[in-house]
């Protein structure tokens, strides 16, 4: 900027200059704002934009002007902002697909918010088309992945309940753990639904106490009958985290069955903790997924967008990463040599001595 441009602004009163940047920034086509740790609107230049159910109004909650699914993306997008200093994700509105941005604010507790159209202004039809295309695909492979152990608790059941099977007694009792097995990846897969539908609607919430993570991680592995025993343990069984026990064992019941279902043995978990976070590392030796759909494999819609991965990982990972999100930890994935590494986290817990 040139001096003579600057000396012009430091003339103005702040009055004009505010009225200025107000004028700046309600041209602009983004929709910019600013909200509140209770993700109250303090601030908006595009108080009609089309993601708002109604005019916003300073003071708004952002779960009285925005649909459900955007607040619950919201907050998890706010929490991962304040642990990176920046995220971004995408939202569908009708028609409209949005870049959402979030960051921090260094001079107030607040966190600027701004959303994008994204969607191509050529077909304005074409985002409801696709993510219509994309959950329909979605519900199809999670109909094939509840098809296989429900057909064969199914199975088991009518096999055991007849007098007349000539089964003997070894062979009951593998049927049983083998049915028990299923029985719980099928509990697991509605767990997993239900937490997404919580997650879409914006009423995903996390309990926040003290998680033993050594005897959460027991309780996974004892509920997993004969596919438990072939995981091994390490690390410091009395460190602990924060969070959701709940929701903590469901992340690690979902990282062990996909290194169960999909990985290859050794299957190893270990214990984790640093200064700040305590949690799990999941290695198996699978060949994992091709470097660049790895980040895919965290999305909802995964096996509908990545054909490639089709069958290899479902709504388990999304949901797990949502969980950790919310509860102020992380879940990634990476490749180190001839091994496939998960790892979970929760804030560290700190006793009142340290």
């Amino acid at each position: 900027m040139s001096d003579h441009k600057e000396q012009m602004l430091a003339d103005l009163p702040d009055s004009d200059l505010i009225a200025a940047a107000n004028e700046v920034l309600a041209s602009l086509p983004e929709t910019i704002m600013q909200v509140n740790s209770d993700i109250q609107l303090m601030s908006v230049n595009r108080p009609e934009s089309r993601i708002f159910r109604r005019a916003a109004v300073t003071g708004d909650l952002l779960e009285e002007i925005l649909e459900g699914a955007a607040v619950g993306m919201i907050r998890g997008l706010i929490d991962n902002a304040k642990r990176t200093g920046g995220a971004i994700a995408e939202y569908h509105s009708g028609s409209d697909l949005f870049r959402v941005r979030a960051k921090p604010l260094a001079s107030a507790p607040r966190t600027l918010l701004v959303f994008q159209n994204i969607t191509d202004p050529r077909h304005p039809g074409e985002t409801t088309v696709d993510l219509v295309r994309e959950k329909r695909s979605f519900l199809a492979s999670v109909s094939n992945e509840l098809r296989a152990p429900l057909t064969a608790v199914i199975g088991y059941t009518r096999l055991l309940s007849k007098p007349d099977s000539g089964l003997d007694e070894a062979a009951r009792a593998a049927m049983v753990r083998e049915l028990t097995d299923q029985a719980w990846d099928l509990a697991g897969m509605v767990e997993d639904l239900l937490m997404s539908a919580r997650a879409e609607m914006g009423e995903l919430r996390v309990a926040s106490v003290r998680v033993n993570i050594a005897a959460n991680l027991a309780q996974v592995i004892e509920s997993m009958a004969g596919r438990g025993s072939r995981v091994s343990v390490s690390g410091d069984g009395t460190i602990s985290g924060v969070g959701d026990p709940a929701r903590f064992r469901q992340i690690v019941r979902n990282l062990l069955s996909n290194a169960l279902t999909h990985g290859l043995e050794p299957i190893t978990v270990e214990i984790t903790a640093d200064e700040a976070h305590a949690g799990v590392r999941v290695k198996d030796r699978g060949p994992g997924v091709p470097d660049d759909l790895a980040d895919s494999i965290f999305s909802q819609y995964v096996t509908g967008r990545n054909a490639e991965i089709t069958g290899q990982v479902g709504i388990g990972l999304w949901i797990s990463r949502e969980l950790t999100n919310l509860m102020g930890g992380q879940l990634t994935y990476r490749r180190e040599p001839e091994e496939t590494v998960f790892q979970a986290t929760i804030p560290l817990f700190r006793s009142p001595s340290q």
